[in-house]
């Protein structure tokens, strides 16, 4: 698993909620808007941008879900009200006296430098033609010590693996939107000169777009060819506009801002220490766990359904029959392959049948998050049930603030696992080899 935060201070919350939140959610919409657009008119461009488009919007939706689950559990006045409690009872011991107002400050210092980081990664760094030039940058320093001939082999691989799946309209339309936002939000104290003296130059930011996608000879495999045929061609990468472009953003975030930011990240870090020893002294009638932090954990639950709103109720199980209710060959991801429907139609499940049909997936109470798709859920007798792969949407905030009631993960039935693999992809000499109690 990733990270969850559940004993974030109150400000640390208000910042996601209020501001981070809002405009990451805002920034990947443009994208998504773009690329619905662009994958609507080519069932090309669909399956080049399938993948991605899955990929930005996973974030997305997460960052929707956890702000309302949040605002429904008023979890920033929950904590603002312990931090007061926090703060009388510490009055008088002098290990705990300053410890939040210290916090106050450092978030306060920090709030501008996270939210340039957060349009840094969500307004720069998500520009495809960026990504690529800083990767095609990378392979040139990592490679002083080869030939010339190995290097553009290298180079030529990272451009292939690029190209194949990149449409420049798309990219295109989302530069223009993700740099006029950022030119748009960010205190110009805060954005390097380099773009505030290329708008002016160029008269605008379209204008500034086009100059790097007209100018640029990393993603036109014409002009990429052309550029490794040069003697010079190792500095004409660095020399790329679309290179110059990346690298100032990079060199003005890895001087100004980064340090910065880290800086004040670790002294928030050892005051959380503090924090955390005087919570526990305060509160001794709470259960104190601690917080998943990119190493292995197991966590315990039970399977269960839940109720999102008034009048709904989510059961815990979902079966075959959901899958053929959404089937539809119009839309790219509901096309379902058509031996499956054949299974479904002869009610050709073989050994994989419970009740006359197939279980999918399950929900549980388990406390799951970023990191944790792909671990196994085990029973309690330690056999393999399923194979964990995401949250419900209600329940994203659990990162922060875990309500039993709402919170569930999502656990795809290892029975329909080995109904694909035995049934629809016509392995069962793996099924064979498994022990299947």
């Amino acid at each position: 698993p990733g990270r969850t935060q559940k004993y974030l201070h109150s400000q640390a919350v208000n910042f996601i909620v209020e501001k981070s939140n809002p405009h990451k959610i805002n920034l990947r919409t443009l994208r998504l808007n773009v690329q619905k657009e662009e994958m609507g008119k080519s069932q090309e461009v669909r399956i080049k941008y399938a993948s991605k488009n899955a990929s930005v919007s996973n974030a997305w939706k997460k960052w929707q879900g956890e702000t309302k689950g949040i605002i429904r559990l008023n979890t920033i006045q929950n904590k603002r009200e312990f931090e007061d409690r926090f703060r009388v009872w510490a009055k008088d011991r002098e290990q705990y006296r300053y410890v939040l107002c210290q916090m106050d400050s450092l978030y306060a210092q920090l709030e501008p430098y996270a939210f340039v980081a957060d349009y840094f990664n969500e307004a720069i760094i998500a520009n495809e033609i960026l990504r690529h030039a800083r990767s095609l940058s990378t392979i040139v320093r990592r490679s002083k010590n080869i030939s010339d001939d190995q290097l553009r082999n290298l180079l030529t691989e990272e451009f292939e693996s690029f190209e194949k799946d990149y449409y420049i309209p798309i990219d295109r339309r989302s530069f223009e939107l993700l740099i006029n936002e950022y030119i748009n939000n960010i205190d110009p104290k805060y954005q390097p000169q380099y773009i505030k003296d290329l708008i002016i130059e160029k008269g605008g930011v379209g204008e500034v777009a086009d100059f790097i996608f007209n100018n640029t000879n990393l993603v036109n495999s014409n002009k990429f060819k052309k550029l490794l045929e040069a003697t010079n061609f190792r500095e004409l990468i660095d020399l790329d506009v679309a290179t110059i472009f990346y690298s100032n953003f990079n060199n003005h975030y890895s001087e100004n801002i980064r340090p910065t930011m880290d800086s004040l990240n670790s002294n928030i870090t050892l005051l959380y220490r503090t924090y955390m020893r005087g919570m526990m002294e305060f509160d001794t009638d709470r259960e104190f766990y601690p917080d998943a932090n990119s190493t292995l954990r197991i966590t315990y639950g039970n399977v269960g359904g839940y109720r999102p709103k008034d009048g709904v109720w989510y059961k815990h199980q979902s079966t075959i029959e959901g899958i053929m209710q959404k089937d539809n060959p119009d839309i790219y991801d509901y096309n379902i392959p058509q031996k499956l429907r054949d299974l479904y139609s002869n009610r050709d499940f073989g050994q994989w049948t419970v009740d006359g049909t197939v279980p999918v997936c399950f929900i549980g109470t388990n406390h799951t998050s970023g990191g944790n798709s792909g671990s196994p859920v085990i029973n309690s007798r330690g056999e393999l049930i399923g194979i964990n792969f995401d949250r419900v949407w209600e329940g994203t905030m659990s990162d922060i603030d875990f309500d039993p009631e709402m919170c569930r993960n999502i656990t795809l039935d290892i029975r329909y696992v080995l109904f694909i693999v035995d049934k629809l992809a016509g392995a069962s000499h793996l099924i064979d080899e498994m022990e299947i109690l």
